[in-house]
């Protein structure tokens, strides 16, 4: 089950087998899905507060998929609006109690549904970093959401202060598809990111992380074990799930409120 910041569930109904039929296509060679049709029970009853969905898929090999999933770009305007954009939300929860409610952009773009994580850094420490592994909002909403929590939901620190808001700098990572690993040199330290789960165990490490730490791909892979909260070495068990990621990564190099 899933929550987002405003409170509503959404779950998947034999999500094991839908897990399971989408690791055997992309072992086959899959890495596009594309929606047949899709209807919810709202159609029937008019009640949207409360559905129930369906859908038929189909996966399929493209060449343009696999370009794209790797090749995701913002313009540096576009980057900008962004940064901006989560400064807002983190500023008008923090200083307001209120969650911001920005207009939807012009740009295409950051209209897609994109799965990311924001970053605050606070004199070059890590403040707050929360972010969605999969796409579940449009970019800009993503970006809204993500930076609110960061804020104000890290359970790692306690919430940002209003005299901490022109101290604070930014950093968005916009995430590809995740793409299981089956063998580890696919794993490119600086280029992917990882994810480890294993039962109920489930850890996430960005592409930046063991570059700033200067981390092998072993290191790497034990670290997000460690982040998982398994043991170092659980990668090295088969019932451990990787996957790899690439990311788009941009950032303030300093606070908007530093001279």
């Amino acid at each position: 089950m899933s929550r987002n910041f405003e409170g509503r569930v959404w779950d998947a109904c034999g999500g094991a087998p839908i897990m399971a039929t989408m690791m055997y296509a992309e072992r086959m060679g899959a890495n596009r899905a594309e929606i047949l049709h899709d209807e919810n029970s709202g159609d029937t009853s008019g009640d949207h507060s409360r559905m129930v969905g369906y859908s038929a898929d189909v996966f399929v090999k493209s060449e343009v998929a696999a370009k794209g999933s790797e090749g995701f770009e913002l313009n540096k305007e576009e980057k900008a609006e962004l940064l901006a954009l989560a400064r807002c939300a983190v500023e008008t929860m923090v200083a307001k109690r209120q969650l911001y409610e920005p207009a939807a952009p012009a740009e295409a773009v950051l209209n897609q549904e994109a799965g990311l994580f924001v970053t605050l850094m606070r004199s070059g420490r890590l403040r707050g970093c929360v972010g969605y592994t999969s796409a579940v909002k449009p970019l800009y909403l993503t970006v809204r959401d993500t930076a609110t929590l960061a804020a104000v939901r890290d359970m790692r620190f306690v919430p940002v202060s209003a005299e901490e808001l022109s101290e604070l700098a930014y950093e968005v990572s916009v995430l590809s598809p995740m793409r299981r690993v089956t063998n580890l040199e696919q794993i490119q330290v600086g280029r992917n990111g990882l994810l480890a789960k294993n039962g109920t165990h489930e850890g996430l490490l960005l592409p930046q992380i063991p570059v700033e730490h200067g981390w092998d791909r072993a290191r790497f892979l034990e670290e997000t074990c460690i982040k998982a909260g398994m043991d170092r070495g659980r990668w090295r068990d088969e019932e451990t799930d990787i996957f790899r990621f690439s990311a788009l990564v941009f950032g303030d190099r300093e606070p908007k409120g530093k001279n």
